[in-house]
């Protein structure tokens, strides 16, 4: 489970640089000879992101596209053989009340507890 703020639409730096040094070839995957494409070396895990922003969740995803999202599942961890990868986003928190940030961490604590949306 990776929870974190979307920045400027995309991850913080910071989770960047922490696959950048740690997904690295023959951990996360692995080049295969004269092929464009790689063997991702963590099947069998499944992933749950837990994402916060400023942006409503339903214009992130139709105006935006979800740039920080697509990278996160699909450039990051589907790359490295992870599936699924499961997505929740909590948004606007600017402005949001108390009682609705009470709401979505209680339902993250489930999630840590279930280890899954379902």
């Amino acid at each position: 489970m990776f929870v974190y703020p979307i920045w400027w639409g995309s991850i913080p730096a910071i989770l960047k640089g922490f696959f950048d040094r740690i997904f690295l070839p023959g951990f996360a995957f692995k080049f295969k000879k004269d092929a464009l494409m790689v063997d991702g070396l963590l099947k069998q895990r499944t992933a749950h992101l837990i994402a916060t922003m400023d942006t409503p969740p339903w214009y992130y995803r139709l105006v935006y596209r979800m740039p920080g999202h697509n990278q996160m599942k699909r450039t990051i961890l589907e790359f490295c053989g992870i599936k699924p990868v499961e997505i929740t986003s909590f948004g606007p928190v600017k402005n949001s009340k108390a009682s609705t940030r009470e709401k979505w961490m209680a339902r993250a604590y489930q999630f840590g507890l279930n280890g899954s949306d379902r």
